[in-house]
């Protein structure tokens, strides 16, 4: 019962608030609906014991089942973690039909916890297609420049992923024994031919690329991160990301590892050349949100990177650096939006010296970005370092191309930090103000996170000890596979 009121929680709060048009109603409901789900999932995760499960299509032996494990677990406490500060980035603001684009807020909040609680592939695909509905129309409507182009792109993107996924799922639920099933447990025992499981690794794995985005399925991304509105942005890098990443890890090791072995050093490789790729763009940008979404992208390929090397370091450090990377981006896009609001731009050649009217702000910023470049002593630096050694275990070259992220995205976004806050203020911005109080609510906490999992990390892997099992259990097909293939 405890999953079933975190899963519906927030789509029936904003049913609810559907007829209430005021915003002084509508946003604080809305938030305390969010702090509720993330309490109930805290305590969720101290006592980590429940699953549901009913009857539903029964005709096709599918249900209506929800479950997790320790990786679930880390993308289910990420979206419950981060939408309270999404919700919080439309207070004191000016929003058309906040009642509507709240309930599609929460309506994206449920449907991306259906695809984490989801243990079959029938539900999963089901919310996962849910989750594109809402943010369809939060880009269409309260996005910015250029929507309807920019959101048609991603549209098309996003549907053609769909597409493939539902191809797979199909084909592998013809494979299951009679009674056919979608479920999860039954995908995992099937006994694929090697030269199936080759060509059916794309149809899946192109699927959850386009979703994270990876090189060189990733050309909806940029321009859709920087026209999507503060809330917008902060949904799509810093959670729907995830949605690609627990898909790979679900669908792809435990289901085809032969296929994840044959294609093992490509992925990787790909995935290098997409850290070195958006790392070069991003030195290039000169818009602030761009540039942060070509380093959302570096971070993002180096974590696929580490999902293929199938060592225990780099899965676990891709855990860490999910939470890190989830946390540093939305608070990241937060800021972005914030100069915007403060100066009208966020072209770095017309910015300059903000820290002598926004201190506080540069601070703040400041952290962030020490946190994005994996500095010592935050989350990052926990998660990249894991990534890299488990890189190394691979190849030293995979290694030292992985290690590129962190020196590439200390040049470009410590340059592009110089050149808003410091230097000669220009003699327009004389007058703008420092952040608020509401600014402080949604970025300190986040900062916390940041320094605090840095700090002191051993509390996360004490808390997901699951998630060492299930990384484990990940690993052991493909490994399998490997012995199989050495007799």
């Amino acid at each position: 019962m405890i999953l079933l009121i975190i899963l519906f929680l927030p789509i029936l709060t904003g049913l609810f608030l559907l007829p209430f048009r005021s915003a002084s109603v509508v946003r604080p409901m809305a938030l305390a609906a969010s702090v509720i789900n993330l309490l109930i999932t805290l305590s969720l995760v101290l006592s980590p014991s429940a699953a549901y499960a009913v009857e539903w299509i029964s005709f096709l032996g599918i249900n209506f089942s929800l479950g997790f494990d320790g990786i679930s677990m880390i993308m289910i406490l990420l979206t419950n973690l981060l939408f309270p500060f999404i919700l919080l980035a439309g207070f004191n603001r000016e929003q058309r039909n906040v009642h509507i684009l709240n309930f599609l807020i929460l309506f994206t909040q449920s449907a991306l916890l259906g695809v984490f609680l989801a243990q079959n592939a029938f539900l999963f695909y089901v919310f996962w297609e849910l989750s594109l509905i809402p943010v369809y129309f939060i880009l269409l409507i309260w996005g910015g420049d250029g929507r309807k182009t920019i959101t048609f792109k991603f549209f098309i993107y996003t549907l053609t992923g769909s597409l493939l996924l539902l191809f797979g799922i199909i084909y592998l639920y013809q494979l299951t024994p009679v009674p056919h099933t979608t479920d999860f447990a039954a995908f995992n025992k099937l006994n694929i031919p090697a030269t199936t499981q080759i060509w059916l690794f794309w149809i899946l794995f192109i699927a959850f690329a386009i979703k994270m985005p990876v090189f060189p399925f990733h050309t909806w991304q940029p321009p859709t991160y920087n026209m999507a509105s503060t809330q917008g942005v902060m949904i799509l890098a810093g959670v729907m990301t995830k949605m690609g990443i627990y898909g790979a890890l679900r669908f792809l090791f435990p289901v085809i590892p032969q296929g994840v072995l044959y294609w093992q050093n490509t992925v990787i490789v790909l995935s290098l050349i997409g850290v070195i790729y958006a790392s070069l763009i991003a030195f290039r940008k000169t818009n602030l949100k761009m540039l942060i979404a070509f380093s959302s992208m570096a971070h993002i390929s180096l974590m696929v990177a580490a999902m293929f090397v199938l060592n225990t370091y780099a899965l676990q450090g891709l855990l860490i650096q999910t939470i890190s990377h989830g946390v540093t981006i939305a608070a990241l896009f937060y800021i972005a939006s914030l100069i915007k609001e403060k100066t009208g731009t966020i072209e770095l050649p017309q910015l300059g010296g903000l820290k002598l009217q926004a201190p506080k702000m540069a601070l703040l910023l400041l952290i962030v970005v020490l946190g994005s470049i994996a500095l010592p002593l935050t989350a990052g630096f926990i998660g990249e370092f894991l990534m890299i050694t488990g890189l190394f275990q691979q190849s030293i070259w995979f290694a030292a191309i992985g290690g590129l992220t962190m020196i590439l995205g200390a040049i470009y976004m410590l340059y592009a930090y110089q050149r808003a806050m410091l230097g000669v203020q220009k003699s327009v911005f004389n007058k703008i103000t420092d952040i608020r109080a509401l600014d402080y609510l949604i970025l300190i906490p986040l900062i916390v996170v940041i320094i605090g999992l840095g700090i002191y990390p051993q509390p996360i892997f004490n808390l997901f000890d699951q998630s060492i099992h299930a990384t484990q259990n990940l690993i052991k097909p493909v490994a399998e596979a490997v012995s199989a293939l050495a007799h």
